[in-house]
């Protein structure tokens, strides 16, 4: 209960980032390749930090890197908001705060979700996992609608602070953990052994491999179509923060509902065959809302969209965490930090894309990419179909 309520309150930064950012840059920039710039910059650390985090994670108590993490994003956050209610957050300051916002969510993610399982135990991963997830979307949707609310009344200066509070809320709510978890690993690797049998795991476990590759696919292909939001609410669909805030809030919605699709999983004995098929349908998903004629039906598509996007994220973040011995869970997430760290290449390309042509012709191109590229995965790599 305190891990899903601190969660929550995370997550309620979080939507508000997502709001915020990108439309604090595409309201300065007026450029589709620089709300890509922002959102790469957020994954970006990804890459990186995963292989250290996963490390960190298996060799330090989670309860410590969680409230560390947290620290950090909200010393972030109260940073930024000075500089743009004092006029004096350039563009390149976004980008810079925005790659450490990124860097610290990406220790976090690994520690939160490596927590979860030291709790529940591998019986009761994939409805803790689903747990989490539900506290994700929830304060997902208060933060996005939160956000749009606050930049149109007050500005993005204030809302800043806001999700400052939203992440010490979240940091003050982890000081009731009490306990490391039933299944924390009892023995811990020196740190350079542990970065060294990582790499050991990757290489000779197919299934952590396979699975980061299909994680990557998801983030370049899937995920991307959160930098299309802002350009679509702006210039297409002709509302303001408050209808982008509800837009996003209907992708926290739909992941929400995701969840409870999530919660089935378990009974499913191919679920790599499932995974295959929610990232086909998360695809054409994005194809729909390309052709979306107006705001609520682009509602209606984002919350499809986004249903699937969390039944792949869940059934990443089990069969990541199945696929490897208990001592080395925490490398298992830094596999998946790794491969969600693939998401500035979508990033990127959407925002660019996006710029060069429109933003439903972009929509439209990573759609049939992640679609058919589910399909090609399934042929060119078997080993996900017995998963």
């Amino acid at each position: 209960g305190v891990l899903w309520m601190s969660a929550v309150f995370n997550q309620l930064g979080q939507g508000m980032q997502q709001v915020l950012l990108g439309w604090l840059v595409f309201e300065i920039t007026g450029s589709g390749a620089m709300v890509g710039a922002v959102f790469a910059a957020r994954s970006a650390p990804n890459l990186v930090v995963g292989f250290v985090a996963g490390s960190v994670t298996d060799r330090l108590d989670r309860r410590l890197l969680l409230r560390v993490s947290i620290l950090g994003m909200t010393l972030v956050s109260g940073s930024m908001g000075i500089l743009a209610i004092t006029g004096n957050l350039p563009v390149w300051g976004l980008l810079l705060a925005t790659v450490a916002l990124g860097a610290f969510q990406a220790f976090y993610m690994t520690a939160r979700q490596a927590y979860v399982l030291d709790i529940v135990g591998s019986d009761g991963a994939l409805n803790g996992i689903a747990l989490i997830s539900m506290a994700q979307r929830v304060g997902g949707i208060f933060g996005a609608l939160l956000a749009g609310g606050v930049i149109h009344h007050w500005g993005p200066g204030q809302a800043f602070f806001v999700m400052g509070a939203g992440y010490i809320a979240g940091l003050l709510v982890l000081f009731w953990l009490r306990r490391a978890g039933a299944s924390v690993p009892q023995e811990r690797e020196a740190l350079w052994q542990n970065l060294v049998s990582y790499f050991n795991a990757l290489r000779s476990n197919r299934a952590l491999s396979v699975l980061m590759v299909t994680t990557a696919a998801a983030e370049v292909f899937g995920f991307s179509h959160q930098v299309v939001l802002p350009i679509l609410a702006k210039e297409v669909l002709g509302v303001g923060p408050a209808g982008l805030g509800l837009l996003t809030a209907f992708r926290f919605f739909g992941g929400a509902l995701g969840v409870f699709a999530g919660a089935a999983m378990g009974l499913v004995k191919r679920q790599g065959v499932l995974l295959l098929t929610f990232m086909a349908l998360f695809g054409v998903g994005e194809i729909l809302l390309s052709q979306s004629p107006n705001y609520w039906s682009a509602l209606v598509f984002v919350t499809l969209i986004n249903i699937m996007a969390t039944g792949t994220d869940i059934l990443h973040h089990t069969l990541l965490q199945l696929s490897v011995p208990n001592d080395q869970r925490g490398r298992a997430m830094g596999a998946w930090v790794v491969g969600i760290g693939m998401a500035p290449m979508g990033q990127l390309e959407i925002g660019y894309l996006a710029g060069l042509t429109s933003s439903r012709i972009a929509l439209l191109t990573n759609g049939l990419a992640l679609a058919i590229g589910a399909l090609v995965l399934g042929i060119v790599m078997p080993r996900i179909r017995r998963l």
